[in-house]
């Protein structure tokens, strides 16, 4: 972010080709992506086997790979980035993977984009955004007035627990005494780490109710990366699926994903 604009939520034009380097193409990458489509897959089967298109919209789409995958299932999906080079990114994405008459593209703010489309998507897609935003309750109740009756929520924010225990780990004793975990400009670290919790009440206030919650990266986050580079994807995705649907490793993980349905009208 432009320090001189506070007020913005963040663009990652700076960052699009870091992020494909070094969170899109690792193993905790893999990890985050396995359980997040196991998410899906088991708890909203009709994203895989159903009969009928739906309208899905992936808000703050990164390089766009659960959407491309679910245009390939037959669906329409929107792609929305406030990142120009990220939007290129999943263009190119859905390019190879041959979806792109049911994709489309959308420059600037989904903030925007959404306006005026009460009701419009039977899925929204909303991963790794909702902590970089100014404004991430607003803006999350924003997104959820587009989400159809009945629709589906997938919601992935970045957590401040994992964030304070990895701290207090790492020897970094001011950081966690202090309460202030913004990120800085250039950071992987968020405007605003969330706590899972305070999420949770939101949604509920929303008319959601939550289906699953996942913790994302509950060990290897947490791992010495010697220990983590010795371990085969196959064990430590192993080992992360049999504790990150349970309390407290689900409020642990380096992300929290929390699957949720809206209210029938």
């Amino acid at each position: 972010m432009d320090d001189s604009h506070p007020r913005e939520d963040r663009n990652f034009d700076d960052l699009a080709d870091r992020f494909a380097k070094n969170i899109y193409g690792t193993t905790k990458g893999r990890i985050r992506l396995a359980l997040l489509t196991e998410d899906l897959q088991e708890n909203l089967p009709g994203l895989y086997e159903g009969d009928r298109p739906l309208e899905i919209l992936d808000a703050g789409c990164g390089m766009a790979q659960m959407g491309c995958e679910l245009a390939a299932k037959g669906h329409r999906v929107h792609f929305c980035d406030l990142s120009e080079r990220m939007l290129d990114l999943a263009g190119t994405m859905a390019s190879e993977a041959g979806v792109t008459e049911r994709c489309s593209f959308h420059h600037g703010p989904f903030q925007a984009f959404i306006n005026g489309k009460k009701g419009a998507f039977d899925v929204i897609l909303f991963h790794a955004v909702l902590e970089w935003l100014v404004e991430p309750r607003a803006s999350l109740e924003t997104l959820v007035g587009s989400l159809a009756p009945g629709g589906s929520l997938s919601l992935m924010f970045y957590n401040v627990n994992c964030l304070i225990h990895r701290n207090a780990i790492l020897g970094n004793f001011r950081k966690v005494m202090s309460g202030e975990f913004g990120g800085f400009s250039r950071s992987f670290t968020p405007l605003h780490p969330l706590d899972p919790s305070e999420v949770e009440t939101w949604v509920a206030g929303m008319g959601l109710t939550v289906l699953r919650k996942t913790g994302v990266r509950v060990f290897t986050e947490y791992m010495r990366k010697d220990v983590l580079k010795d371990r085969s994807y196959e064990d430590t995705l192993e080992v992360e699926r049999a504790h990150c649907r349970k309390e407290p490793f689900a409020s642990m993980g380096r992300y929290v994903h929390l699957l949720c349905r809206k209210e029938m009208e």
